[in-house]
């Protein structure tokens, strides 16, 4: 051990010898190297980069219990304008509103920005007016704060520190950064009390070393002095060497998800012959803690405070549970509108149903004593957002669960859901970050259970066009188009953020590339899952003395191709499953005649999950198109991508191919 060790530290420092002869690793040294780089050569599109990046945690023994200490240092060289982002640093800690609760704090918090005047190094601190705090819910907190003097070439350097009474969750170790990492090094030393669970993603990317130690703790205190404890201990060494930046790809829920990163979950802590304590845990365990949690599973039990309103509905009138649902739900948004925050505790649910407006979750908390009062099964559904990353299969934590949702029906496969954050949406219809392939079912006589919320709901678009062609290419024709599911929500959405119907027409006009003559929509301001629209339009083609080029698709479902790079290391994750049907029925112009006919084909990739059929026919009068397109997975892994990429280029190719039309002689 003591030969591996020193072999360790020599190449360690071997490392730094050559990286300080350009780089300096010691908070408060800034060099002229550092000052003067304009570029990261082995990342020249990086915006900023990490000259170094530290953290030091380790356990105390404080005010009668444990603490862990966290100490982190940071030095940031900004390359570019859009790197002046990384002078603005957000630092989420707990604190309960309820004072009686333990709670971290933040200390020793300390910034500069170094930048070059004529030569010389001017130094700018962080003044104590530019530090806020703000309460993000009832339990937690953020610190948020912007260096000064912040420009393209400045070098940022702060440090803070963070005493935390939640010995028992250490913070995430995420090493991998969006910009690229020069050198960092991670360490964390346990005592043998702690016994934890460890996960290292990427491992490949780090150099880890496990290194044994010995701790002391100082027990007790006041007149009778404190005890020593001695005990044996075990750092834990990440470091990292011109580490790439994780670059967020098109089509991906959540980058962190894939950093490279160390993960700790606490499975047991014991002192011989003092304590023994058991962490592990399961969901259900984790079911039992939030029914008995104040502002999760009392909240649950609150009774319906609109019960007269409900009582108005007659709910016994509707025809359908669906019904009854949307009735219910349109009567609580009328009550409560969503101030597009979401949440998980319910512990200011009276204070949101007295303002008028709430987080997602303390509206849904509503909703369910709604869903109940009107005779329906209504349950928490809890997630992890896609941005917030997947909940964990082997180490189960109720800090990893950010949010719910509300699933309403008597079964698992019966089930139907809903969510407070949405408006232009319907049952099934909840915005895409919701849409996880993971979720816990709560319910309170304990039988939880796991449902997949990624292929909920039917989404797609279906274009009907009848057109005809004059020998100027000018296109007239009219468009009835069907739009379900998230298509609708989102023709909803654009409808209800334009100024007026007018400016809503404008923006159709010119995302299709055409005049509107007329048009109608039904259910634009209803609550359901489908819209329709109709219009006449006119559109230009393109025309030379003798041909005519016209896409004969007129409104393409893809035309640009997101998939650029050769190779892909992350998987593909798409919003939702949907399709996507064209039928153009085109009356070919007079005095014309076919030049070229685009094929009709088939294209589906091997690993199956997607499918595009392109179909023509044609009669001595009319050219007709049959373009379907189907999405059933949203989920593809990175070994997926070459064909999915070939797949998707094809589809590109059918989407923007021509057909010529020759003047008769």
């Amino acid at each position: 051990m003591k030969r591996n060790l020193l072999i360790f530290l020599l190449s360690a420092f071997s490392v730094l010898t050559v990286f300080s002869q350009e780089f300096s690793f010691k908070f408060g040294k800034v060099n002229d190297h550092e000052l003067s780089m304009s570029c990261y050569e082995k990342d020249t599109t990086a915006s900023a980069v990490f000259i170094y990046n530290k953290s030091d945690v380790y356990y105390d023994y404080r005010s009668d219990d444990f603490k862990l200490i966290y100490n982190f240092e940071s030095k940031i060289k900004v390359l570019k304008p859009e790197g002046n982002a990384w002078a603005d640093v957000t630092i989420p800690f707990y604190s309960p509103e309820d004072q009686s609760q333990p709670r971290e704090s933040i200390a020793k918090l300390e910034a500069w920005a170094y930048n070059l005047d004529n030569g010389k190094i001017v130094k700018t601190k962080l003044e104590k007016n530019y530090i806020f705090e703000e309460q993000i819910n009832s339990k937690w907190k953020q610190l948020k704060f912007s260096v000064p003097s912040v420009k393209t070439g400045t070098v940022i350097e702060y440090k803070y520190s963070v005493t935390s009474p939640l010995y028992d969750r250490i913070y995430d170790m995420v090493i991998q950064q969006n910009i690229p990492v020069i050198y960092g090094n991670h360490q964390i030393v346990i005592p043998e009390y702690f016994i934890f669970n460890k996960e290292v993603r990427n491992a490949d990317l780090l150099k880890q070393e496990t290194i044994p130690e010995s701790v002391t703790f100082h027990v007790g205190g006041g007149s009778q002095g404190s005890n020593v404890i001695r005990c044996n201990a075990t750092k834990y060494l990440f470091t990292v060497e011109n580490l790439p930046a994780l670059n967020n790809e098109p089509y991906l829920w959540s980058p962190d998800d894939y950093k490279a990163q160390v993960i700790f979950e606490l499975a047991k802590l014991e002192i011989p012959g003092v304590l023994y304590k058991s962490f592990t845990t399961d969901w259900d365990k984790i079911d039992e803690m939030l029914k008995g949690d104040s502002e999760f599973g009392s909240v649950l039990k609150m009774q319906n405070p609109y019960k007269e309103e409900l009582n108005a509905l007659n709910l016994g009138a509707y025809k359908t549970d669906e019904d009854r649902i949307r009735a219910v739900y349109k009567l609580l948004k009328s009550k409560i509108s969503w101030n597009n925050q979401y949440g998980f505790y319910g512990g200011n649910v009276r204070k949101a149903i007295k303002s008028g407006t709430g987080t997602n979750a303390e509206i849904n908390f509503v909703l369910i004593s709604m869903l109940k009062d009107a005779g329906l099964c209504a349950y928490p559904v809890m997630i992890s957002r896609r941005d917030m990353g997947i909940l964990p299969v082997l180490h189960p934590s109720v800090s990893k669960l950010n949010t719910f949702i509300v699933g309403i029906g008597n079964t698992d496969s019966t089930f139907v859901y809903m969510d407070g954050s949405v408006s232009k949406g319907d049952i099934n219809v909840i915005p895409p970050v919701l849409l996880v392939n993971r979720a816990r079912v709560f319910r309170e006589n304990g039988q939880g259970s796991w449902v997949d919320l990624s292929n909920i709901g039917k989404h797609g678009v279906n274009i009907v066009s009848v057109c005809s062609l004059n020998s100027d290419g000018l296109l007239k024709g009219k468009r009835k188009v069907y739009y379900a599911g998230q298509f609708a929500s989102a023709l909803r959405d654009v409808f209800i953020n334009e100024k007026d119907s007018a400016a809503f027409i404008e923006k159709i006009q010119t995302n299709g590339e055409m005049k509107i003559d007329n048009s109608s929509y039904k259910g634009m301001s209803e609550f359901s899952p489908l819209l329709e629209e109709e219009l006449t339009f006119s559109k230009s083609t393109s025309v030379t003395d003798d041909f005519i080029y016209v896409n004969p698709l007129i409104f393409p479902h893809l035309t640009q191709n997101k998939f650029i790079k050769e190779d892909r290391k992350l998987p593909i994750e798409f919003d939702f499953p949907y399709s996507y049907k064209i039928r153009t029925i085109l009356d070919i112009p007079e005095g014309y005649v076919i030049e070229e006919l685009p094929k009709s084909i088939k294209i589906e990739p091997g690993h199956g999950g997607c499918f595009c059929s392109y179909v023509v026919s044609k009669t001595d009068k009319q050219v007709v198109i049959n373009y379907t397109f189907n999405m059933d997975r949203v989920y593809y892994t990175a070994e997926e991508y070459k064909t999915l990429r070939e797949f998707w280029t094809r589809i590109i190719e059918k989407n923007t191919e021509m057909l010529v039309f020759k003047k008769v002689s």
